[in-house]
């Protein structure tokens, strides 16, 4: 392997670990209520793997990024990260690749499960079938009582079912 190639290697790795603590560094400050405006933005020609696209909203997920989160806290930060709805499977392809393990023994099992925990959550409404977003955005759907029964209905019929 020639210098430069190693080089290279050297650099995107430092560059993950940059993104990987800067996200830390942001959700410490989250969690003390203070602005990350003291982070600094990648500079000029730097990797834009932190910057979710609206075509792979999960490709710029980094593999530990939801690391020693829950299910519904790691739903959370993704969908605050790429800030805007995405689709349950969407969900459980990110925070599993951000390191957290959905529960299930199928991919069917595991998005029903999450599927679950989200209608369960106060944090979370659907945009539009199997869509999520987080009820805290404008324009958010107000979750109802009758919403409510019938997710309800709804999950304890797939549970029948399967």
């Amino acid at each position: 392997m020639e210098r430069t190639d190693v080089l290279r290697e050297m650099i995107a790795e430092k560059q993950r670990q940059i993104e990987l603590y800067t996200a830390m560094v942001h959700e410490w400050q989250k969690e003390l209520g203070e602005s990350d405006s003291t982070l600094r933005p990648s500079p000029e020609g730097a990797s834009n793997q932190g910057t979710p696209t609206q075509d792979d909203p999960v490709a710029s997920v980094r593999k530990y990024q939801f690391f020693n989160k829950s299910q519904p806290e790691a739903a959370k930060l993704l969908l605050e990260y790429v800030t805007h709805p995405l689709s349950t499977q969407e969900i459980v392809t990110g925070i599993e690749k951000g390191g957290v393990t959905v529960g299930g023994k199928t991919p069917k099992d595991k998005k029903t499960n999450l599927y679950t925990i989200l209608q369960r959550s106060d944090d979370f409404v659907r945009f539009k079938r199997d869509t999520w977003g987080l009820a805290k955005w404008p324009g958010a759907p107000k979750k109802t009582e009758q919403d409510e029964e019938k997710d309800k209905e709804k999950t304890s019929g797939r549970a029948a079912e399967d």
